[in-house]
Order: structure tokens, then C-alpha cells, then sequence
């Protein structure tokens, strides 16, 4: 069997078990299996694991070494359930230990000045849909007037969400009033974030990134801000207010300690900022000066108080 030949049955049944279901993500798996194809010495049915060390070394960063070591378990395992192996080599390659990723937390000062200074209709649906409802960047490029018919709720349709997890989410407050311009004015197959190509095409991820960043930087926000960390922004919120479970659902996690570990685990910047507001490194001046008056108040009314001589002489 020829990489090619392989590569292309394996997309197949994997699409057909419902294990990919996304195009970003066949692109991935793909991408990577084409390079495995590249570094490998031997066809797929006699690759070895120095064939996986090859191309686990493209990847400096411990977590893209992981998502490339998991690709490489998986097709090798398709191989051996469909009796064309008898063993994984990229199991026997320890897998890289996951670095937990920076990430730049907004908080809530810098989402009302994001919304505060959107210029234009799209602008104030790519900022308020992402902070408002939680939706991924490929969520929001696809989202049309049918996910906003039901009153009160904004439907993540299986097409749209990310592996095909349909969920609901309700409108809050401040969505209301653009939600009910959407229901009024856009048609059910007309996409919400238009494209500059018309309202029946869906708008380019690039460009719902590039529009991010221009509002930040007009919000005044130096750091790199991008469309991803609205949703954190949301998923920080619904934690801290709801809890672990709803969250889970509003956020559209397959795995609960997903949750837990981006949004529930760590402290948001706020709670950071209110549980060391009175602690003090230094004595300010002020309260020094007054500490300073006290004690010499304090000293003048000792010197002015008689000294006590004892029993009186008889």
C-alpha cells in the first residue's frame, strides 16, 4: 500500500465513523500525514519507529509534537484494526509532555472598550457574538439568520459547531437589542458576518481575525488579540456565574475537565486585582505622618501630667 492510497482510505473511514468532522480538521491530519510520508524511509505498512522520531522532531514545541504524535497513533491504529499492521510504531515513541499555552485574558474593561469602540454593524456582531455567546471563529464565519430564529436563543447547528455539537445558547441582555435587528434583517440562509462578496457567502476567518485586531488596537489593547480570546472572555464569565456544568454546555466541551482547566481553575484578573487591594508593601506617607503626630500627642501630654512624689509628708 502507497502513502497516497493509505492516507486517503484512512480520511475516509474516518470520516464515515464520525471521528472527523470538520474540514480544519481533516486539513490537520492531513497535513501531517503527508509529512509523515515525506521523513518515511518505508512504505506505511513497514515504517518503523525511527520513521515517527523523523517527523515528531519537526515540531520544537511540546504541544504540537503531542497533537502530531496523536495523529500518528491514530493512523496506526486504523492500520492495525484493518489487519494491515500488527503493531503501532508511534506508540513506542514516548509521547512530548504537555506545556500549559499562554494566553492573554481579557478583562472586563478592555471587552466594554472592544465594544464600545466597533464602528459598524459587522464589527459590533464579530465583537459581541464572540464575548456574547461563546462562538468559536468558524462558528461566527458560519452563522446565518436560521440560528437566531428561536426567541431567546442562538442555535449552534451541527454544521457550524465545532465537532458537530449542536447546543443552545441563551441571549443575554446585552446581545438583545442587535439579536432582534438579526432576526428582523437578515434571512434564514443569509449569513449574520456578512462577506464583502455578499450576504450568501460566508465571510473568511482571516478576515473575522483582522477585524479583531483592528478593534483592539482602537480600543487601545497593546496586546495580540484575537478572535479565540472572546470566546475565553465569555467562557471566564459563564464559569465564574453559572458553574462548571453549565459552562460545559454553553461552551460546547466534549470533556468537562476541559472546562475546568481554561476556565474554572484559575482565578480571573479581577479576583486577582480584589483579593490584594489593601495589602500594602510600604507604610504609605500620609498614614506614617499621622502614626508620627499620635505618638508625639501622645509624648506632650506625658511631660505635662504631674510626677507622682509618693505619700504625702506629715
Amino acid at each position: 500500500m502507497r502513502w497516497d492510497d493509505a492516507i486517503s482510505e484512512y480520511m475516509r473511514d474516518q470520516r464515515q465513523a464520525g471521528r472527523i468532522n470538520s474540514e480544519n480538521t481533516e486539513r490537520a491530519y492531513r497535513s501531517t500525514l503527508l509529512l509523515h510520508a515525506q521523513d518515511a524511509e518505508h512504505e506505511p505498512l513497514n515504517t518503523d519507529r525511527e520513521d515517527c522520531k523523523r517527523t515528531l522532531a519537526r515540531w520544537g514545541n511540546p504541544n504540537t509534537r503531542a497533537r502530531g504524535h496523536s495523529v500518528l497513533v491514530s493512523f496506526y491504529d486504523w492500520l492495525l484494526t484493518e489487519g494491515y499492521r500488527r503493531e503501532n510504531p508511534a506508540r513506542q515513541v514516548r509521547k512530548a509532555k504537555l506545556r500549559q499555552p499562554s494566553v492573554y485574558r481579557l478583562t472586563r474593561s478592555e471587552v466594554e472598550a472592544l465594544i464600545a469602540v466597533c464602528e459598524t454593524p459587522r464589527e459590533r456582531r464579530v465583537i459581541l457574538l464572540g464575548v456574547g455567546t461563546g462562538a468559536r471563529c468558524g462558528e461566527l464565519a458560519g452563522f446565518q439568520g436560521r440560528h437566531f430564529q428561536r426567541e431567546g436563543f442562538v442555535w449552534f447547528s451541527a454544521d457550524i459547531a465545532k465537532g458537530q455539537r449542536e447546543r443552545w445558547v441563551p441571549v443575554l441582555h446585552d446581545l438583545q437589542g442587535m439579536v432582534g435587528e438579526i432576526r428582523r434583517g437578515v434571512p434564514a440562509h443569509h449569513h449574520v458576518i456578512a462577506s464583502e462578496r455578499g450576504a450568501t457567502r460566508p465571510i473568511d476567518r482571516t478576515t473575522i481575525g483582522r477585524i479583531v485586531k483592528e478593534i483592539a488596537k482602537r480600543a487601545g489593547i497593546s496586546a495580540n488579540v484575537y478572535p479565540h480570546l472572546l470566546r475565553h472572555a465569555y467562557g471566564d464569565h459563564v464559569a465564574r456565574h453559572a458553574g462548571l456544568r453549565v459552562a460545559q454546555a454553553l461552551m460546547g466541551h466534549a470533556s468537562v475537565q476541559t472546562t475546568a482547566s481554561i476556565y474554572v481553575d484559575r482565578p480571573h484578573l479581577e479576583e486577582l486585582s480584589e483579593g490584594v487591594r489593601e495589602l500594602r508593601l510600604a507604610e504609605p506617607a500620609a498614614a506614617r505622618r499621622e502614626r508620627f503626630e499620635a505618638q508625639m500627642r501622645s509624648t506632650s501630654k506625658d511631660f505635662a501630667r504631674p510626677l507622682d512624689t509618693g505619700a504625702t509628708r506629715r
